[in-house]
């Protein structure tokens, strides 16, 4: 359907589907929202093995940037994703208008925000030396900083506009533009990291420079498919509805990213502390769980976009009925990726290093790191069917809980009890297990009534 005939949509006039018809549409939404997220990982998955195999002091120091300074961005992406979880509510209604309203407010915080970011890459360099990091780490790590602050403006407007065109259930728009943006970023790195067609090998600044590129990008392609968009004329402003419940959500997912950015940040500081290869080793598992962690939360956005359309328009299965399937489907992805991650370990880690030192470090918490998967995958799953209900204090607790005990839980394995690397994919289990188990009992008291 062509999207100037969105305003012509009334999702309430349909017929309350079965389980069948309910999987269906659910596969509908997710596998293009799955393929958009895993392209996204994919990028940070070829900038990652592209400067590892070129580097790994270069890897290092590209891994301290993006994993605490450059997650700043996943802080503004919450509050942005936050309030734009309404989007599927309005379109559950068939108010397009006011599903365009929604985004048009974003549009402002996202440049606001990346501005905000871009100012702290600037301190980079400051920043990492009072994290205790080596004055040649802590340079070379500011500098990246630097240069990936530069797209985050970008970043937050490609955000805001994906996360709009799969509320009003445009997703394949959002992961064609994606697949695009993985192909020119690997052509990018190839050029820049290690210097080919006559340009000088950078290392990790050229994947950061890549990074930067591809942001605008797509930045730009997906806000010309949003201004595509046609609806009824929009009401005058003193009919719109105020903005205080995107506001609120917004405010309150990127409080839960904020926290949890500055807590997991402190097990990357913890293996730097240890030493750049522990460092690197720690960034490695994370990179080879970001694919499939991202895979998991096309599943979850899919599934908060059903459960909120459902709720706004009062069709269709219970919230809790959509939740148990797509929590089955997380189940089994995070199954099989455990069963590969422990039969194929040493595979793995030669794939994200030539390094033969790190391979022997990394391949036996591989199967550690597909347990963490499972985890945080179910995690995410209940998570966005919370705020699809438009649930914002519990969920905040939990998380910001559960996290806050991760830290001196790790610091007693990996240095007190001398665990090192392992102790912090060990205090990372233990917390995602209490975290799953908390939010999975506030969905279901939530929903008791269902």
């Amino acid at each position: 359907m062509p999207l100037d005939q969105l305003s012509s949509v009334n999702p309430t006039t349909e017929a309350a589907p079965g389980i069948l018809t309910s999987l269906k549409e659910l596969g509908r939404l997710a596998v293009p929202m799955i393929v958009s997220r895993a392209g996204l990982a994919a990028m940070g998955i070829a900038d990652a093995i592209m400067v590892s195999r070129y580097n790994p002091s270069e890897f290092a120091a590209l891994s301290l940037a993006d994993g605490t300074l450059g997650r700043i961005v996943e802080v503004f992406a919450a509050f942005i994703i936050g309030g734009l979880v309404l989007v599927p509510r309005a379109y559950g209604t068939g108010d397009i208008p006011e599903a365009l309203r929604i985004w048009r407010r974003s549009l402002a915080a996202s440049i606001g925000l990346g501005l905000i970011g871009l100012l702290i890459g600037l301190l980079g360099t400051n920043v990492f030396r009072l994290l205790g990091q080596s004055a040649p780490l802590a340079a070379k790590a500011g500098t990246l900083s630097s240069v990936l602050g530069l797209g985050y403006v970008a970043a937050l407007l490609a955000i805001g506009a994906a996360i709009f065109l799969e509320g009003i259930r445009r997703p394949v728009v959002v992961a064609v533009s994606v697949i695009a943006a993985n192909a020119i970023n690997i052509g990018l790195n190839w050029l820049l990291i290690g210097g080919h067609a006559g340009l000088p090998a950078l290392g990790a600044l050229g994947s950061a420079i890549s990074t930067t590129i591809v942001r605008f990008l797509l930045a730009i392609t997906l806000l010309i498919c949003v201004l595509t968009v046609r609806s009824a004329k929009l009401p005058p402003s003193s009919q719109e509805q105020p903005p205080n419940d995107q506001h609120s959500l917004g405010l309150s997912a990127a409080i839960v990213q904020g926290v949890m950015l500055v807590l997991t940040s402190s097990l990357l500081i913890f293996a730097g502390w240890l030493g750049s290869l522990p460092l690197a080793v720690l960034s490695a598992i994370w990179t080879l769980n970001a694919p499939v962690m991202l895979v998991a939360l096309g599943l979850a956005d899919a599934t908060g976009v059903r459960v909120a359309s459902s709720d706004g328009s009062q069709t269709g299965l219970s919230s809790r009925s959509l939740l148990i399937l797509s929590a089955s489907a997380a189940l089994a992805i995070g199954l099989l990726v455990i069963s590969l991650w422990s039969l194929l370990p040493n595979l793995l880690a030669a794939i994200l290093t030539t390094s033969a030192s790190m391979r022997q470090s990394l391949a036996p918490l591989i199967p550690l790191a597909g347990i963490l998967l499972l985890l945080d995958s179910l995690s995410f799953v209940v998570v966005s069917s919370l705020r699809a209900l438009r649930d914002i204090v519990w969920p905040t607790a939990i998380e910001i809980a559960t996290m806050a005990a991760l830290v001196p839980v790790a610091f007693w394995l990996a240095f007190t009890l001398s665990a090192g690397v392992k102790g912090l994919l060990m205090a990372a289990i233990l917390s995602a297990v209490c975290r799953a188990a908390l939010l999975a009992w506030r969905f279901a008291w939530l929903t008791r009534h269902q």
